[in-house]
This record gives structure tokens, sequence and C-alpha cells, in this order.
């Protein structure tokens, strides 16, 4: 089947999907194939980070992320969300936010609840961490903040969670310091979000139906909707040929549609930060996945479509990359690593331990990609860190200098 009548097939699918739902015919959830109803990060933060986020794949910028801030009562507060960014498990100094949504002046905590309790001065810290950031540079104002303490059904952040932090109506107040707060649900600002985003996005059917069954999974958390019929019934239900042509279609193509999702994300990003990572003397190299003018691979494993290097650099430079890993034509890790010149480059080259021990690195185990500390490789691996893909490049721009020098050291070897 041609792409172009796979992805047809697709929208009718859903379409039909959504049709069999409102007559009360089938109530079939995809999520809930994946994952449990309640869970935090893998279900809930990542659809709506997924949404939220304006470069996400659902190529409707900020669309979302406006409706949400109305939603919540925000938006005239935080302002500008062109250039916004949406973070899923944020992560700062020894803390990780389940949500994190900024455009460089207002900054907004979001702690999703379901299940969980909360921690000691987990809050606190929160609001601490942000305020205070990595470096003096980085601070934050305390009235640039908001937190934003997310469950099925109204509650309070407790005590031991908010620490030196008291609620006093619509803030949180430490002395002479406060932040914004609201407590918001499920059942009312999400659901809220949920339809005025269907409205938003109209006729365009995979991401109504998308946000229709999200729906379903807050109502079912919410208690206002009964669980959802398992998938061998949905296939067997109702067009049964069809559904299962589908579903074989999908499993045919798995390795070729999730490499073209990675491709698209990457550059997405990568493209999205361009002028930042211009300001800092780096420039965006497209190797066509490392292929020679004949189009055949110049190394017979990895290559490295998107690499991330200095202008001016030597024959060794590092650079932030992501790597394709050919034999099983599938992206695998990214982050920075040591290249050559012309992009050759043999992991088992005797000069690797020199050229480490040159720059101080001799006590490492030799690798190609950089060390962040004595134990632990700058490499994150594609399947597990792919949500966090645009905070792991941000890190490395944060020590963009810190790179440079290691280059400007490389250049003298």
């Amino acid at each position: 089947m041609e792409y172009q009548e796979f992805f047809k097939s697709v929208k009718g699918f859903l379409k039909q999907a959504e049709i069999h739902k409102r007559s009360g015919n089938n109530d079939f959830n995809p999520y809930l194939e994946m994952w449990s109803k309640s869970n935090e990060v893998k279900l809930h933060s990542a659809l709506i980070c997924g949404f939220l986020n304006p470069l996400g794949e659902h190529y409707q910028g900020d669309v979302f992320l406006e409706t949400f801030l109305e939603s919540v009562g925000l938006k005239a507060w935080f302002g500008d969300t062109n250039n916004a960014r949406v973070y899923k498990e944020y992560k700062i100094i020894d803390i990780s936010i389940d949500i994190f949504i900024t455009n460089g002046n207002r900054h907004i905590i979001i702690e999703n609840k379901i299940k969980a309790g909360d921690q000691p001065q987990q809050i606190e810290r929160y609001i601490e961490k942000i305020a205070k950031g990595e470096s003096k540079e980085q601070s934050v104002s305390y009235e640039n903040i908001a937190v934003l303490y997310l469950a099925p059904y109204k509650r309070n952040p407790s005590k031991d969670s908010l620490g030196e932090w008291e609620i006093q109506g619509d803030y949180l107040v430490n002395g002479d310091n406060q932040v914004r707060f609201k407590a918001i649900t499920y059942e009312k600002e999400i659901l809220k979000w949920i339809e005025n985003s269907q409205a938003k996005v109209g006729c365009i059917t995979n991401l109504n139906a998308a946000l229709l069954f999200y729906k379903d999974v807050v109502q079912i958390i919410t208690k206002t909707k009964e669980n959802t019929m398992s998938i061998e019934h949905f296939l067997t239900d109702n067009n049964m040929e069809e559904n299962m042509k589908m579903v074989y279609e999908i499993l045919k193509n798995r390795e070729n549609i999730i490499e073209t999702y990675h491709e698209k994300f990457v550059g997405k990003v990568i493209e999205g930060h361009k002028e930042q990572i211009e300001s800092k003397d780096f420039e965006i190299v497209k190797t066509d996945k490392n292929k020679d003018k004949l189009g055949k691979w110049k190394h017979h494993d990895l290559s490295y479509p998107f690499i991330i290097k200095p202008k001016d650099c030597g024959e060794y430079y590092y650079a932030f990359c992501v790597e394709y890993y050919m034999q099983e034509n599938r992206y695998s890790f990214y982050g920075v690593r040591i290249f050559h010149k012309d992009l050759t480059f043999n992991a088992g080259d005797p000069r690797l331990k020199d050229i480490q021990t040159f720059l101080g690195q001799g006590g490492n185990k030799p690798s190609w990609w950089l060390y962040r500390n004595k134990d632990t490789k700058w490499r994150y691996e594609f399947d597990i860190l792919l949500t966090e893909f645009e905070s792991k490049l941000q890190e490395f721009l944060k020590f963009a200098d810190d790179i440079k020098a290691l280059n400007e050291k490389l250049k003298s070897y």
C-alpha cells in the first residue's frame, strides 16, 4: 500500500471510530490499550505535553497552549506563546517537574497528581529551584512563577509539600515572596480545555479523534464514564476485514513509520532552535544519513543525519548529533560525540585514547561519546528519551562555551 493511501485509510479509520463511539456501538480507546488510565507520566503528562508543545507533531503551533492557558485563567498573565516551550519531566539540578511551560519570562510549574501522594517539600523545592535557576544569570523573579496543582478532583497540596509556603487565595506566599497558584482538575479545567480544543481543530479528523479518545480517558478517571471495550472487540465488532487490514498494515510498516516520525520530529526541533544555535557560533549540518555522492554509505554501521558543530573547528571536534543505526534501520542515540572533519570515524581508532589523554580525560574508558562526568557519557537513547530531546539540546547549548573551549584545545592536537 502506498503511503498516501495508507494515511487516507488511517484518517477514515479514525472517522469511523468516532462515528461508532458517538452512536454507542463501540467504545475502543487506543490509549488504554497501551497504558493504565492512571499512568501520570506516560499517558497523561505525555499527552498533555504533546498537545501543548507548539513544536509538537500536531502542526497547530500554539493553538492548544493558548486554549489551555485560557482554561486555567493564565493567558493574560503568561503573555506571548509564540516562542513558548513545554517540557515533560523537566530536570533542573536535582529535581524533576512533571510539566514545565516557559516563554523565557513567565514560568508555569504543573504538578500532576492522579494517585501518587505528595513528597516532602515538593512544591517548595520546585519554586525555589526555578527562582534561583542554575546560576545567578538564570534566576527568576517570584512574580514570574505560577504553580498549577492538577488532580482528578479539586484538592490542594499538603502543608508538608508546601514547606514554608502557604496558600492565600490565588497565591502561594512565603514572607514577602509570592507566586501565582491554582488547584486545577481533570474534571473541570482539563475537560474544558479538551472540548475547546476540539472546537478549534474542527474538521481535522485525526486531531479531533485524538482529543476525543483522551476526553474518554479523562471521563474514566473522573468517574463520569464507564471503562472501554478491548481492542479484540473493536476489531471484530464492525468492518472486521477493513480494520484487520489496517492493523496488519501498521505492523508491517512500523519501522518505516517510526523512522519517519523520528526524522521529522528531530528536524523540526533543531530547526526551531536554528537562531539560538547560530548565535552560539555553531552550525547545523544535514548529512543525508552520511551517504557519499554515489548514494553509498560512508560507514557500514552508523550515520549521523543531524550534526550541530562549531563553525570554526579543527581536524577533530565535539558536536551534538543524532545517530542512525543502519543495520537495524532505526535512530538509536543522540548526544555529544567526537567527529573527524570528513565525517569518517572508527570506534577502534587508536588515536581516540591519545585524544582523551591529551584533553585530560585519560582516566575514562576511551569512548567517542563525551563524558559529562567521570562516570556518565553524554549520550541518550532515542526510545527512552525521545520526549526529552529538546531539553537535552538546550542542555548542550547551555554548555556551549565549555564545548567550544574543548574544541579549541583539540585544534592543537
